[in-house]
């Protein structure tokens, strides 16, 4: 049964992980699309160049006897000639940036053929793999990794999850500085020890880690005090660093306002209730009997 038990919970933490990656890449399917479409814009501006420069220089070498045209003619119907094969029409162009572009073909086998043009054809192809490879496709990559991000951030699930391994390993490092505090192992830590080994810089730097602020040690140390102690326990300190991490909240405010409206409310409360007990007093024992002026402060 135990082994059943552990291969479920592989099976649940592989199904929630694929469950993520799916999520993800449906998330970068449109930002895909627009990348395609900039990749073969792209495409189509530099086939361009180099499927012209190809038939002008193909165009020119006609022209210049009857046996260069026909040398002209069998290179075009030759498929395995370089420039037939790589360069002769526009989608062969494309086709040939686009395998240079992934990998698909060597970047010499390509370029080879366009030194015979001229040298700036050589440099045009220099042009668009820095141009594609250093630019565009960077790019695009941030663009899917920015999309992930926020797919991910957007995964109710993978956020609850996200918050609870964050809460978890909080928990288990405080519980290794309770631990280093706990000189005498007595599972308390007293207001001696606290500030002591808060005179520790590397014990500091890892409260500062975790987001407390330690300028104030007997404040710090009386708000972790629940009970009002001399000392603290385990749980007191967790639930007390877990309360006081980071600056103050929005929620801490609304609940301190609420706290002080209320009481506000109970002392304007007592004191009318001490005037009216005050009143029967004064009046059974003879308010006669008053300073003129304590009577006048009395009626006010």
């Amino acid at each position: 049964r135990l082994i059943r038990v552990l291969r479920i919970a592989r099976i649940v933490r592989f199904i929630r992980a694929l469950r993520t990656l799916v999520h993800q890449i449906v998330h970068t399917l449109k930002s895909l699309v627009w990348a395609l479409l900039l990749l073969l814009l792209v495409l189509f501006l530099f086939g361009i160049l180099f499927t012209q420069g190809v038939s002008e220089h193909r165009l020119t070498r006609a022209s210049e006897s009857p046996s260069a045209a026909e040398a002209v003619r069998r290179e075009m119907d030759d498929f395995d000639h370089p420039l037939t094969l790589y360069w002769s029409t526009l989608p062969r162009s494309m086709f040939t940036l686009f395998k240079a572009t992934t990998g698909g073909v060597s970047w010499h086998d390509v370029s080879q053929p366009l030194s015979d043009l001229s040298g700036w054809s050589v440099g045009l192809f220099v042009v668009y793999i820095c141009f594609v490879e250093f630019c565009v496709l960077n790019v695009v990559t941030g663009v899917f990794c920015q999309n992930a991000i926020d797919s991910a951030a957007h995964d109710a699930e993978l956020v609850t999850q996200h918050v609870l391994q964050q809460k978890d390993m909080y928990v288990r490092r405080l519980s290794q500085i309770f631990e280093a505090m706990d000189s005498d192992a007595s599972g308390a830590v007293t207001i001696q020890e606290f500030k002591t080994h808060l005179e520790d810089e590397t014990l500091r730097a890892y409260f500062d880690s975790l987001e407390l602020d330690t300028s104030d040690v007997w404040t710090l140390f009386k708000l972790m005090d629940s009970n009002e102690g001399a000392d603290i326990d385990l749980n007191e300190f967790i639930e007390s660093c877990m309360r006081l991490r980071g600056t103050a909240r929005g929620v801490d405010m609304a609940k301190l306002m609420h706290e002080h409206s209320h009481i506000s409310k109970r002392q304007d409360k007592f004191m009318r209730d001490a005037s009216r007990q005050l009143a029967m007093i004064m009046q059974a024992v003879g308010g006669q009997h008053m300073p003129k002026h304590c009577r006048q402060e009395f009626a006010s």
